[in-house]
């Protein structure tokens, strides 16, 4: 190679360099810009409602709160303070599937009322509240959708078809693949329970089960759904002892006798070492990957924020936090 070449090598060899240095740097910018810096924090509160409301065919208003936490990191008390919450009142609002459910008068009524059972963010950052209506003709169960971004944020809802008695209500939610959602749906909010799958789309239970959900023991109570960043499935049990349990079930991890999805019961919940006698009001998982339980603070008259360790159980109060349930979403 004469002097002449090898100085051409020499500055084809720095080009290659610098254009490969400089489609590194860029494409590590393009991927951090990518990532979502903030995670949102939901939290949902009833709001009062007429009487005259149709309670089978129109949702009670709903308030929707938001508030911008940093991605990664365990809430604290200081965390919650750095932001003030924003506040949506979703109004009544007809639902779009106006088919009817079984209805039964029921001989011994109390006042029509009105609750909200789980609220949960698809992977379109849609988020699903599920409410139960009940008035002296049953229980009518329902899916408010709030789709979009704040700026532009629409709101449907859908009547939960499907159900196969009047009494059946759906009390909690978790997003499945293919526009399906898991729900567990108990007898006017208590058992004997059953998980069951929705169609999100038709707002229709699916009568055939082609998930191989597990049974549930007729005397116990489930609630509270959540999922972690692997798909784990976690939910809280109470039996005879009535302590709630924290439990768990992967959907691709199937008892090899009877082919159904197992359920793993992991510890009882215990806030400073003794057991919680009254269940939690909700789960769910951060982006972090820790757990966050709503449950009545130590007087019993406010709802608080926890952290659950979920091989111990053990809850650590984080703050007070003015919601009936609550979601996270990135």
């Amino acid at each position: 190679m004469t002097p002449l070449q090898r100085r051409q090598f020499a500055k084809l060899v720095a080009a290659s360099f610098t254009t490969t240095v400089v489609a590194d740097l860029s494409s590590k910018a393009l991927a951090q810009k990518s990532e979502p810096s903030k995670e949102v924090l939901y939290g949902i509160n009833l709001l009062k409602t007429s009487n005259s409301r149709n309670r089978e065919d129109q949702t009670p208003p709903v308030e929707l709160n938001t508030a911008d936490l940093t991605v990664g990191k365990v809430i604290s008390a200081e965390l919650l303070d750095l932001k003030v919450l924003s506040k949506v009142n979703l109004p009544v609002l007809s639902v779009e599937n106006l088919s009817p459910v079984p209805k039964k008068p029921r001989a011994f009524f109390l006042p029509d009322s009105d609750r909200v059972t789980k609220a949960i963010v698809l992977g379109d950052k849609t988020v699903v509240i599920s409410t139960v209506s009940s008035t002296r003709n049953g229980y009518f169960s329902h899916l408010i959708s709030a789709i979009g971004g704040a700026t532009n944020r629409q709101f449907r809802a859908k009547k939960i078809l499907g159900l196969e008695k009047s009494n059946q209500t759906v009390e909690s939610l978790v997003s499945l693949p293919n526009n399906q959602i898991l729900c567990l749906v108990g007898n006017e909010g208590i058992p004997p329970f059953a998980f069951k799958t929705l169609d999100y789309r038709t707002g229709k239970i699916i009568s055939k089960d082609e998930l191989a959900l597990p049974p549930l023991p007729l005397t116990h109570r489930f609630a509270n759904l959540c999922q972690d960043q692997k798909g784990n499935i976690f939910a809280t049990e109470i039996g005879s002892e009535n302590v709630p349990i924290l439990i768990t079930m992967n959907l691709q991890d199937k008892a090899i006798v009877t082919g159904k999805v197992k359920i793993k019961r992991l510890a009882p919940l215990t806030v400073e070492g003794r057991p919680l006698f009254n269940d939690v009001k909700d789960l769910g998982f951060s982006a972090s990957g820790q757990l966050y339980a709503l449950a009545a603070d130590k007087n019993g008259k406010n709802n608080a924020l926890f952290t659950v360790d979920v091989k111990t159980g053990k809850m650590g109060l984080v703050k007070s936090f003015v919601a009936e349930k609550f979601a996270f979403s990135l």
